[in-house]
């Protein structure tokens, strides 16, 4: 066993790469790993590298044999949404897993602003039944508008996000959820919650990679204390099917990710969360999980920083 003590923070911690031992019965016992915790609510943390359950991101193997490696390998951050469809493989895998309910961060998505009476209905008899849970730790609204295949602006569907949010707030009162957040939406949308409710979202999840990073959008989530998250976060190598906008074997990745003795993955996830935004992944291959959750061993200088930054094309890109 090979085993590196890794120091984040104040607290260090470890991670085995190849098994922690031990354990008995037919569940394996889980791995420790060094990911990060970020605090997105008050005494709600979550880690900074989080498994997508998309089915389109996971060709070969299942979304509940996915989500179970990525808990057996020390992963504690899920992600899904009710679009996805699968809310209930992962509570199948949650409810095989040795891992205690109270160590695991479990996000889902409703589907978009849909009222205060819907989003109470699908949490209560759609999300946490199938997910086989009593509480979930984020709720995002998946996308600003009702209509997702147009340019959606801040000035749509006002009325229905705000009573949105009144039904996320009242789920949370209840202690169904422990934080509230949103997805795909621009500062002027998250400006808008913050001036209805006095309070912003904890979570934006928004596409955000080395090929298309809306750092300004970062910057205004940091003013207002609303963690930025990534979709796409290695730049879609399996999103939708479509081919990476710059590949994991880019020479230049490769030259600074030498430099640290850290695969090109790691170098992006590094990239992103010393940035502050917390990456979302997808894979079926145990060797690029562990690879994935082992991530946080190095710092890049600001240079590298800016040099990776550097390498988004002047035009947009979207996977």
């Amino acid at each position: 066993m090979r085993v590196i003590a890794v120091v984040l923070g104040l607290l260090p911690l470890t991670i085995c790469l190849f098994g922690c031992g031990g354990g008995g019965g037919d569940k394996p016992t889980p791995r420790v790993v060094n990911v990060p915790n970020v605090k997105i609510f008050p005494n709600v943390s979550m880690p900074m590298l989080a498994f997508g359950t998309a089915k389109t991101s996971l060709s070969d193997c299942s979304v509940q044999k996915g989500v179970e490696q990525w808990l057996d390998l020390g992963g504690r951050h899920i992600d899904t949404a009710d679009d996805y469809g699968t809310q209930p493989d992962v509570g199948r895998a949650l409810n095989s897993t040795a891992v205690p309910r109270k160590d695991i961060f479990i996000t889902t998505k409703i589907p978009g602003p849909i009222g205060k009476a819907n989003v109470i209905d699908k949490i209560l008899k759609t999300a946490l039944p199938q997910l086989g849970l009593d509480y979930i730790d984020l709720v995002l609204i998946h996308f600003p508008c009702l209509n997702t295949s147009a340019p959606c602006t801040a000035k749509d569907d006002v009325a229905e996000r705000k009573d949105t949010y009144e039904g996320l707030l009242e789920l949370r009162k209840q202690g169904k959820i422990r934080a509230i957040g949103v997805s795909n939406y621009n500062a002027d949308q998250v400006e808008e919650i913050g001036t209805n409710f006095n309070e912003y979202p904890a979570v934006n999840q928004v596409q955000y990679h080395l090929a298309s990073h809306d750092d300004e959008l970062l910057k205004r989530m940091k003013e207002v204390g609303t963690v930025l998250e990534a979709w796409a976060s290695l730049g879609g190598p399996t999103v939708h099917g479509r081919k990476p906008t710059i590949s994991l074997g880019d020479s230049r990745l490769k030259a600074v990710a030498d430099r640290y003795n850290a695969s090109t993955a790691q170098l992006v996830f590094r990239w992103e969360t010393q940035k502050g935004v917390v990456p979302v992944t997808a894979t079926c291959s145990p060797e690029h999980a562990i690879g994935d959750l082992g991530a946080f061993f190095f710092d890049l200088t600001d240079a590298d920083v800016w040099q990776l930054d550097a390498m988004m094309p002047t035009e947009s890109v979207v996977v």
